[in-house]
């Protein structure tokens, strides 16, 4: 992990804020209630509950090219369904790419 990761204090605890919301709305789309009108329902969210989970184990222990991994996994969440989790995840990825 590179020291510039590691003190960015601002996208680690905006990876794992996010992480948790995404975390949430999975498993509220896995019981049924949704907020985005696409997915795979239940597939989908258990799929988005695997990402969420690696958005915050990002959070917790950044690595190398954090940034673009927490792009590829927000933009994953949404695709899978959970809409707000994944915008804030990418709202993490922006501000860990301009720091």
């Amino acid at each position: 992990m590179s020291k510039l990761q590691e003190t960015d204090l601002v996208m680690r605890i905006m990876a794992i804020a996010s992480g948790i919301v995404a975390l949430i709305e999975a498993v509220l789309k896995i019981m049924g209630v949704q907020i985005a009108i696409w997915g795979w329902g239940w597939i989908g969210g258990a799929v988005a509950l695997l990402l969420a989970i690696l958005v915050i184990l990002l959070g917790i222990k950044p690595i190398h090219y954090t940034p673009v991994f927490l792009g590829i996994l927000g933009v994953g969440i949404i695709f899978f369904g959970v809409l707000i989790g994944g915008i804030i995840v990418l709202v993490a990825t922006i501000l860990g790419a301009i720091t």
